[in-house]
């Protein structure tokens, strides 16, 4: 029999969390998976009853949040062991993917937010080579990335 792959879904809270919720649907209780994201009201009681993880939020003005989720990031990442991230980014998920990527071979699935219409937020431009298969939901924004497929809007 085979292992079900771990799913790892990796968001910002607000609009990230939304989008992902759009993406993946209804999450079926045979998924082997665990939400990554940030530890506010709204995130507490909607991941009550799901297994979850709560990172911190890096802030560029406080240079040593980095540090913190980076270290919480690799800490999660050899704990964990995703198969599979599935991430609409933001900040907060750059160095789980990019640990989890580079230590682990993970899968990684990254949707772009509908909030980029016409020009990439930092994420993505960070996270693009590192994803296998990438998404974007406006076709405008194909030309700024040229390996990506658009899955129009969620």
């Amino acid at each position: 029999m085979r292992k079900k792959p771990k799913i790892c879904l990796a968001c910002s809270a607000g609009g990230h969390l939304r989008e992902l919720l759009l993406a993946v649907g209804s999450i079926p209780e045979e998924w082997n998976c665990y939400w990554l994201t940030l530890k506010t009201t709204a995130t507490r009681a909607f991941l009550s009853d799901k297994e979850h993880v709560f990172l911190t939020n890096f802030q560029p003005r406080r240079p040593w949040t980095l540090f913190i989720n980076a270290a919480q990031a690799l800490f999660y990442v050899l704990r964990k062991r995703p198969d599979v991230i599935i991430t609409t980014g933001a900040g907060v998920t750059v160095p789980t993917v990019l640990f989890a990527k580079k230590l682990l071979k993970t899968k990684i699935i990254f949707i772009n937010s509908a909030a980029d219409v016409t020009h990439p937020s930092r994420t993505p431009v960070w996270i693009e080579k590192y994803a296998d298969l990438f998404l974007v939901q406006w076709d405008d924004m194909l030309p700024r990335f040229p390996n990506a497929i658009s899955c129009g809007v969620l």
